[in-house]
């Protein structure tokens, strides 16, 4: 698995680099660490390229490479990456970057980037394919999101993977699946097969039922969620399986989670304008929930009949 984790050198930041330190700690993933900063190369003073340079006096470096230098702390002190203080500043087309190691002697980036913030990261993606973004934009207000955009709405509807939006919940905490046996639903179950590894409560199944639910609905998610729990039982994982109602679904799910979880949901594949004036599921849970929110892209690469079979999840923690 490969993961890529966004830090501006905000208090924020610091639950979505321990959260990317635990999954990684976990499952033996791959990780990069970016920040993307807005001006240009001109606005800030170069660094050393080449040079050794001591990260343990970042305040003399350029105000990007201080947030890499504290992101690299943090996971130094969350036991991922060796105490090793001196890095070599190397040069990318529209940044920098330098390389650590951690306890397992595995490389991990840290890039510097300008330019604009979604165009940067989707370029990262493309470029070294990551599975997994893992972001901790900070809550604002109603004004600042009508004046300055909304970025957590952006990652949603146009970045090019899956999402993590770390809030409350952590790696430990409990994960809470919306599985209604749609296709965003079954979508999760390729990225969740790499993750059982690192999840330690019961893995949680929900589906709400509306009033205005039909019939074949209720039934394809029942199907679905019980495949669901015959495919964790077999892995010899715990596993819950809720049916709720309620008018709001989103409203029901975010407060079933309440704060310390991770709740899972696939992205909607509705039309473009559909999505952008209504929301989806993801962007109504992101706007309710206090908990931190996975928001599954990918594509599934396997059929639901390979996907729930013990045998094909057993070999995740081989």
């Amino acid at each position: 698995m490969k993961i890529l984790v966004y830090s501006d050198g905000q208090p924020a930041s610091v639950k979505a680099l321990q959260f990317a330190a635990q999954l990684t700690q976990s499952l033996g993933a791959d990780l990069s660490v970016i920040t993307v900063r807005s001006e240009t190369h001109a606005i800030e003073p170069l660094p050393q390229v080449g040079a050794w340079t001591d990260l343990a006096d970042f305040s003399q470096l350029p105000s990007g490479l201080q947030v890499l230098a504290h992101a690299r702390n943090i996971l130094s002190e969350e036991g991922l990456v060796t105490g090793k203080d001196k890095v070599q500043i190397r040069e990318l087309p529209n940044g920098h970057f330098f390389i650590c190691q951690d306890m397992a002697g595995r490389s991990i980036p840290f890039y510097v980037c300008f330019g604009h913030i979604l165009e940067t990261i989707n370029h990262e993606i493309a470029q070294h394919h990551y599975d997994l973004l893992i972001v901790a934009p900070p809550n604002r207000g109603r004004f600042h999101k009508m004046v300055l955009g909304d970025i957590t709405r952006k990652l949603v509807l146009d970045a090019h993977t899956s999402i993590l939006f770390v809030r409350q919940g952590r790696a430990n905490s409990r994960f809470i699946v919306c599985a209604d046996g749609s296709v965003a639903a079954k979508r999760q179950f390729p990225m969740l097969k790499m993750l059982l590894p690192a999840i330690s409560p019961a893995l949680e199944f929900v589906f709400v039922e509306t009033p205005d639910t039909d019939e074949t609905t209720v039934q394809t998610a029942t199907h679905c969620l019980e495949e669901a729990r015959k495919w964790v039982t077999g892995c010899d994982k715990p596993v819950k399986v809720h049916y709720l109602k309620g008018e709001k679904p989103a409203k029901v799910i975010s407060s079933m989670a309440g704060e310390d979880a991770v709740i899972v949901v696939g992205a909607s594949l509705r039309h473009d304008v559909y999505r952008r004036l209504r929301g989806s599921l993801p962007i109504q849970i992101l706007s309710l929930a206090a908990a931190s929110t996975l928001v599954v892209k990918a594509l599934p690469e396997e059929q639901p009949g390979d996907l729930f079979d013990p045998d094909s999840c057993k070999d995740a923690f081989l």
